[in-house]
């Protein structure tokens, strides 16, 4: 009996115990985003669209006066965010289509991580939430 009973209350222990008190599951993070991974992008934006972890977004930039769309879809599982991006109206010699996968800071605020382009390139992106 004593063992089944520090058996339930260190799994109570283990299981109730959360260090930062917040479950990042429940962070909205439908909105407008700024894409701030570099100062070389202007009027930099994503939207983001989370229907129940289904995720749809658009991203415009302009870069050198040069406007960039791309849209995604993909999705949301706690923090991690992944979508495959296509590009509909693109920068000469940039990719066409890539991936993002992306964590959600434990406040809620940025969006950072990595893409991936079918040119074989790879680097970071950051986006910051629009208040």
């Amino acid at each position: 009996m004593k063992m089944a009973l520090v058996f339930i209350v260190g799994l109570f222990v283990i299981v109730g115990c959360n260090t930062t008190g917040r479950n990042i599951d429940g962070i909205d993070i439908n909105g407008v985003w700024k894409d701030s991974n570099t100062v070389a992008f202007q009027n930099a934006v994503l939207i983001i669209s989370d229907n129940n972890g289904e995720i749809n977004m658009s991203h415009y930039l302009e870069w050198k006066g040069q406007k960039f769309v791309e849209y995604g879809k993909g999705v949301r599982k706690g923090n991690s965010i992944v979508y495959d991006a296509k590009v509909t109206l693109p920068i000469k010699g940039w990719a066409s289509k890539g991936t993002h996968n992306l964590k959600l800071s434990e406040d809620g605020l940025t969006l950072r991580g990595t893409y991936n382009d079918n040119l074989g390139k790879s680097g970071p992106i950051v986006f910051k939430r629009v208040r």
